[in-house]
């Protein structure tokens, strides 16, 4: 790496010196910067999310400063308790994952010790340096236009990422009647400094600049041609905006996104072929985009010893979904059974061999990834919110083919339609972080609102041995949006930092119920 790269990287920590410091500092180093080459080495090192894999339950770690929300993972009913044998020793589950899987009100601890929110700081980092970037590309005057065009776009694409993720974890979900009053997250669009403190911005306003930078990425990135998945391209920018486009109920402008995505490169794997050992890898056809970190082996792969088992499993409730349809492959090939219990664990990122988890070669991230099934599932469901059907049904079973052998004929129509394409969506995207915000949007879509409740199961150890599963006692309860905890708590590092000028978010600690 060149010399003046280090020492411009080196410098550019006074970026974020304290936790709020990032929506007020600007660095004045990047003048060391010469060329696009130089903006395409911060931004891979300090734009894109950082990648990381986590390949056991002892090494994921929540309080990492460039941590991002795996707590994702267990907030929704894809997830269960897995609880077996005695409790010798803090599992996963008991020491790091409880307050979230019971929606605590401050969820953030471990048995009542507290720790900071990494994921706000994180994100708006990552912010910061792209404004940077988008200001300073504008000097490089000397470089060809497609290199710059490819800084602009990778920045656009990223800042409407982490603003869709900042928006959707720490304020309501997009409500067309209430967007305009809801109080979503700071935007902070300019390397300048202001001398203020930032309030939340409106949820419309900030889902327009999301709309507006992914529109943005779409134009500067035609055709450019990146090196891997892991950098941003025309159709991870188109995907991306069909999908919000879906959560602000803009469903007609979601046809002509998908289309020309499908026109391209990607293909759907045909998962009914035999051998097919795993769901995604690198190199899978289906991958347009993949960013951030893996945590899947941290959060659900915990086998403990003979004795005891504190870990988290897949819900009954997801296992009858898959079952719905008759011979779907894909149950198989997201279930890895537990040695201990007889609990069944994800393995869509792992496979199935326990010994030989993911590694860096095959890498792909379940914090921030783009598939070519998407496409199908939100042109599917833009296609039946507009009253097209059978073209949506067409363009899911497409989908659903290369999953299910012998495809029943799908006949659906109206609000069933949208509840099969609600399903199907579920299976195919299951722990890739997007079960939660679904259910936040389906609570409040302008056409058949879905508004569900969740129930997580609490057990008891026992005396046994691990193959002795824990004692039922009872459930905490989720209640439906707009009730509990559907929204995450905004760190206290930025409500003292701002003097009180960002409001908190309200959250209450749902109750346990005893049966």
């Amino acid at each position: 790496m060149k010399k003046r790269y280090i020492f411009l990287i080196c410098l550019l920590g006074c970026l974020w010196g304290a936790c709020g410091d990032f929506l007020t500092e600007e660095s004045h180093e990047l003048m060391y910067a010469r060329d696009c080459k130089d903006m395409e080495e911060l931004l891979i090192g300090n734009g894109y999310m950082k990648a990381d894999l986590v390949f056991n339950a002892a090494g994921f770690d929540m309080k990492l400063p460039k941590s991002y929300y795996s707590w994702l993972h267990v907030m929704d009913d894809d997830v269960q308790a897995a609880i077996a044998g005695q409790e010798l020793i803090k599992g996963v589950f008991t020491n790091k994952m409880r307050a979230f899987y019971c929606w605590e009100a401050s969820p953030f601890n471990i048995k009542g010790d507290a720790f900071e929110d990494k994921n706000w700081a994180t994100l708006y980092e990552h912010i910061a340096v792209l404004n940077v970037i988008l200001n300073k590309v504008e000097e490089f005057t000397h470089d060809k236009e497609e290199d710059r065009n490819s800084v602009r776009g990778q920045c656009h694409f990223l800042r409407a990422a982490y603003y869709y993720l900042l928006v959707n974890l720490y304020a309501k979900p997009y409500d067309p009647v209430t967007a305009s009053s809801d109080l979503g997250v700071p935007l902070k669009l300019s390397p300048i400094v202001e001398d203020k403190n930032f309030t939340r911005t409106p949820v419309d306003s900030v889902y327009n600049q999301i709309v507006h930078d992914l529109q943005m990425a779409v134009d500067y990135l035609e055709g450019i041609e990146m090196p891997s998945v892991n950098r941003a391209n025309q159709d991870a920018a188109r995907l991306l905006l069909s999908r919000v486009y879906c959560y602000m109920g803009k469903w007609d402008l979601v046809p002509e996104l998908c289309r020309e995505i499908l026109k391209g490169k990607y293909s759907l794997m045909n998962m009914k072929s035999s051998g097919q050992a795993t769901w995604l890898y690198n190199g899978c056809p289906e991958i347009i985009f993949t960013q951030g970190q893996s945590f899947g082996a941290g959060v659900f792969y915990q086998e403990n010893h003979a004795d005891m088992v504190d870990a988290i499993a897949i819900s009954p409730d997801l296992l009858e979904v898959f079952s719905e349809e008759d011979g779907d492959v894909r149950k198989n090939l997201v279930c890895r059974e537990h040695k201990y219990g007889g609990f069944l664990l994800p393995a869509k990122l792992t496979g199935k061999d326990t010994a030989t988890l993911n590694s860096m070669k095959t890498y792909i991230s379940d914090c921030f990834l783009l598939r070519l099934p998407e496409v199908h599932l939100n042109l599917a469901e833009a296609l039946a919110m507009i009253d097209q059907d059978g073209e949506a049904r067409v363009v899911l079973a497409d989908l659903m083919k290369t999953r299910i052998p012998n495809l029943r004929t799908l006949t659906e129509s109206g609000e069933a339609l949208v509840k099969l394409i609600r399903k199907e969506r579920r299976r195919e995207l299951c722990f890739e972080c997007q079960r939660w915000f679904d259910l936040r949007r389906y609570a409040v879509s302008p056409k058949y609102p879905e508004a569900l409740s969740i129930r997580h199961g609490m057990f008891e150890h026992n005396a046994g041995d691990a193959e002795d599963k824990g004692t039922y006692i009872g459930y905490y309860e989720l209640p439906a949006y707009p009730d509990g905890a559907w929204v995450m708590p905004i760190p206290t590092y930025e409500i003292e930092q701002t003097e009180g000028a960002i409001i908190q978010n309200e959250r209450v600690n749902c109750i346990f119920k005893e049966e």
